[in-house]
């Protein structure tokens, strides 16, 4: 099977345009992990390749348990302790790692300050990781234009909203928590599903505020479970997986014929991304009516002859003339740590929390088993916070 091959070098010739800009390109191969536990161990991810370029926004697909959030912690660089890879993961021909100001991570959770509006959150996050360098101005400018490209004006003096304080809704949440990554600018952004727990209105909203984001030069990669079509339509490149093995790597566009090809095409009327999954998912072979492991092993076989090396191989020529752009953003930490100050105080005179404990568990401090005792030890927790952050 083999994918047109002029479309992918229209693909590769119009990102060598991005040299001048000082552009950037990810590119992976033959990424395997394993995961130990209690002497045993497990393949997750087998042998992967790929690449990712600029201007484009990447879904990595596939059934629970295929792999995607794997695949992306591993390009991300934070994997589990518990977890071996192999393999190479280059950014512009060198290993980089997220905290050097070029590569943002966003989780599938929210972790907020509920007491915080949404410009209070981005300004004291602006104030901890943007260089020392930037006048307030600027700072401030840079903060704006994230609030208004986020489409956050409306709910720009809300508050987060905690425990006892009604706040932004989940789209909402989801938006602040992907412009805490935007502040940076960083060229490549990685997201663990960022649709989850939203309806398909904000969903589409928020994959087409990435779709914007990475159109000014940037690479977006975010793992995604069951997009609707109107999203999947968004989508640049996607790579689908099933069992920690790739089943189809390439345009988005080109998977339909892909899989029609191979003798599974998608019927009319139906979500592209559902055909997709039923046909590659085998967690139900032994109870679904429907046998599935026949239309699995079929594509499987089809797509080991799809191939991606010569891609790969010129984007790593293109990659050895780039790594000038990349810089590293750090800010002074005494402004840091003046800053938290100043952001955990805030917190807790808000939360009423810090100032009211019962003999039972504390809501300010749910994660402690027993709870808090006493006003001090709420206020040790908080001061403890300002450390370990």
């Amino acid at each position: 099977m083999k994918i047109e091959e002029n479309e992918h070098e229209e693909q590769l010739e119009s990102s060598t345009v991005m040299r001048e800009k000082k552009a950037i390109y990810l590119r992976w191969e033959d990424v395997t992990a394993v995961v130990v536990r209690k002497g045993a161990t497990r393949k997750l991810l087998n042998r992967l390749s790929g690449y990712a370029l600029p201007d484009r926004i990447m879904a990595i697909m596939g059934p629970s348990g295929s792999g995607k959030s794997t695949l992306l912690d591993a390009l991300a660089g934070r994997l589990s302790s518990n977890v071996i890879m192999s393999g190479n993961i280059l950014l512009n021909g060198k290993q980089r790692k997220i905290g050097d100001g070029s590569i943002s991570y966003t989780t599938q959770e929210d972790f907020l300050f509920g007491t915080l509006t949404v410009k209070e959150t981005l300004t004291y996050s602006a104030h901890l990781r943007l260089p020392n360098t930037m006048t307030k101005d600027e700072i401030n400018s840079v903060i704006e234009n994230t609030i208004m490209n986020m489409g956050l004006q409306d709910c720009a003096e809300n508050k987060v909203g905690n425990w006892h304080l009604r706040g932004l809704s989940g789209g909402e949440k989801r938006r602040l928590s992907i412009s805490l990554e935007i502040l940076t600018q960083p060229s490549v952004m990685f997201l663990d599903e960022p649709t989850t727990g939203l309806d398909s209105a904000s969903a589409l909203f928020v994959i087409q505020a990435l779709k914007n984001i990475a159109l000014d030069g940037r690479i977006v990669v975010c793992s995604i479970h069951q997009p609707s079509s109107y999203i999947f339509d968004l989508f640049d490149d996607l790579c689908l997986l099933s069992s920690g093995e790739t089943i189809y790597f390439g345009e988005a566009k080109l998977a339909v014929k892909f899989f029609a090809e191979a003798g599974f095409p998608c019927p009319t009327r139906r979500n592209p991304s559902d055909h997709f999954l039923r046909c590659i998912n085998s967690d139900f072979d032994k109870i679904a009516p429907t046998p599935l492991p026949s239309l699995r092993d079929s594509v499987v076989s089809v797509s080991s002859k799809f191939e991606s090396k010569k891609n790969i191989r010129q984007i790593a020529l293109i990659n050895e003339e780039l790594m000038s752009g990349l810089i590293e953003r750090r800010n002074n930490w005494r402004n840091q740590l003046y800053t938290l100050t100043i952001r955990c105080f805030v917190n807790m005179i808000r939360d009423l929390g810090y100032f009211w404990c019962g003999n039972d568990c504390c809501p300010a401090c749910p994660e402690l088993p027993d709870g808090c005792r006493s006003f001090s030890s709420c206020n040790y927790v908080s001061v403890v916070g300002i450390w370990t952050l």
